[in-house]
């Protein structure tokens, strides 16, 4: 008797697996082909683990929760944490709730980093394409999911 109740847990777990994965997949808005080639699994086994006749893999899972960190906490206990990004496929993402950062600091670190980029090489600069452009897209981002800009003064540019 007691093999039985082991058995079925087993089972439910094998389901829940293949249902998250599967609104995992949904949510983000992937074929079953799409999402296996995104996760670099071969189609014909995601597509099993789905329809339940093959066990999720440790590796399936590990490549999910790399590609889609939010969904980590929920995938393997059910469980959200909202404040800390980890949600379920049925959550919003959570945008910054009134993070301010003065422009002037959010500017010097993009500044470095493009900057660092191109020194490694991982950038290649072109002119026409100039840093305050990009600085500029990601301004409006931050701005976009939720942070503040704190805008200086014109005595605080005046003393500058």
């Amino acid at each position: 008797m007691w093999f039985m109740k082991i058995t079925s847990t087993v089972r439910y777990s094998q389901v829940d697996s293949k249902l998250k994965i599967k609104a995992i997949r949904k949510k983000l808005k992937f074929t079953q082909a799409g999402f296996a080639k995104h996760l670099d699994i071969p189609a014909s086994s995601y597509q099993r683990y789905e329809l339940g006749s093959s066990e999720v893999t440790s590796g399936a899972l590990f490549k999910i929760t790399r590609c889609f960190p939010e969904y980590t906490l929920w995938l393997m206990t059910g469980q959200v944490n909202i404040a800390a990004g980890q949600i379920s496929p049925n959550d919003e993402k959570p945008k910054m709730e009134g993070a301010a950062v003065p422009a002037k600091l959010l500017d010097a670190a993009f500044e470095r980093m493009m900057t660092a980029s191109i020194a490694l090489g991982w950038l290649t600069p072109k002119p026409e394409i100039q840093f305050s452009m990009l600085a500029d897209l990601l301004r409006h981002d931050f701005v976009a999911e939720g942070g503040k800009l704190i805008e200086q003064s014109e005595d605080e540019r005046d003393a500058v």
